[in-house]
């Protein structure tokens, strides 16, 4: 049995759906396509934001949502094993039904699914709407610790209290509200402890301080981390003492 992490599935969600390439329009498809293959996830995800406000279309009518869904939950387990267990650390999914969310977890081939709940998930600040998970999870918290090859680290789905300063990437890697300080209440104060974190969809896999790996869908393909992932990711970082 083995751990795996990932963050923002985004099930049902037109909008990362449709930064994520997953298009139903073929021009704005095949722009998308050429625009990532030039020049990047980061300026493709502005073009697709571009055209549809030029077009006067939604979200929802770019995305190919069931496409999206499909594929994450296939990624997921072509890399897991029905042993293996799976941290999802927020923003399972997003306007759509918790009826369809369940069904996309269901799908998932794992031993057990952990939460760690996101800012777009329905129990978020509402922890009294934990059942409407109707027992997707094995666990759900605002946080977590695992260890991994003797070293503890964090999960949450936000980037370290300290970080949301709202910062502003320039390089237009990180959405726009990253690192909106209205969040910091939520995320976890530095306390030596690396951490997994995800929230800011950012294509780079480093977070803002090396105690910090981003480990969402963006950034790894649409796979989830393995423990031997992160263990060889912070291989060279050694453990802050703070964190004995």
């Amino acid at each position: 049995m083995a751990m795996y992490f990932t963050t923002d599935t985004h099930f049902g969600h037109p909008l990362v759906s449709a930064l994520r390439g997953f298009i139903t329009i073929p021009d704005i498809k095949a722009g998308y396509d050429r625009i990532v293959a030039e020049q990047g996830r980061a300026e493709a995800t502005r073009y697709v934001k571009r055209t549809a406000t030029d077009r006067n279309l939604r979200m929802r009518d770019i995305a190919d949502t069931d496409a999206h869904d499909a594929a994450v939950v296939a990624s997921i387990n072509a890399t897991l094993t029905p042993d293996d267990e799976l941290w999802i650390m927020g923003d399972v999914g997003y306007r759509t039904s918790m009826e369809h969310i369940r069904h996309c977890l269901h799908a998932i081939h794992a031993r057990r699914l952990h939460l760690v709940v996101g800012n777009h998930d329905v129990n978020f600040h509402h922890r009294e709407l934990d059942g409407e998970w109707h027992h997707a999870f094995a666990t759900i918290q605002d946080s977590a610790t695992v260890t991994i090859g003797g070293v503890e680290y964090h999960l949450s789905h936000f980037p370290y209290r300290e970080d949301m300063d709202g910062f502003r990437d320039p390089t237009g890697d990180v959405s726009d509200n990253a690192y909106d300080p209205g969040y910091a209440p939520d995320a976890l104060p530095r306390d030596g402890h690396r951490l997994l974190f995800g929230h800011t969809h950012q294509h780079t896999k480093p977070g803002r301080a090396a105690d910090s790996l981003h480990v969402g869908l963006d950034s790894w393909g649409l796979k989830p981390v393995s423990e031997e992932q992160v263990a060889a990711w912070f291989g060279a970082v050694p453990p802050s003492p703070a964190a004995a």
